[in-house]
């Protein structure tokens, strides 16, 4: 299984839009995403550079972030391309 975190603001349609592709994907594919409000990881986006969201990350259980964690950020991917993006994150996590 492959665990996600989601960086979300308040009265934000694209992270709406980001929740609504997850539990799609969740339905397909061996995944589990939680949802964090975007101060609670401040110093994550900070650290990364990132000022936007919704950013979607591999979850990191030291909260180590880095480049290789993001999956995207801001714009969201179609729908085929972010299941493309997870199924190569599966095979790694199985690997």
């Amino acid at each position: 299984m492959l665990k996600l975190v989601l960086v979300t603001k308040e009265d934000c349609p694209r992270c709406e839009r980001a929740k609504k592709l997850l539990h799609k994907l969740k339905e397909e594919l061996p995944i589990d995403w939680e949802e964090v409000d975007m101060y609670e990881y401040m110093d994550v986006l900070t650290y990364l550079g990132y000022r936007t969201v919704p950013v979607l990350l591999v979850w990191n259980e030291g909260e180590d972030y880095t480049e290789e964690d993001v999956i995207f950020v801001g714009e969201l991917p179609r729908y085929w391309r972010l299941k493309s993006i997870l199924e190569e994150r599966l095979k790694a996590v199985k690997n």
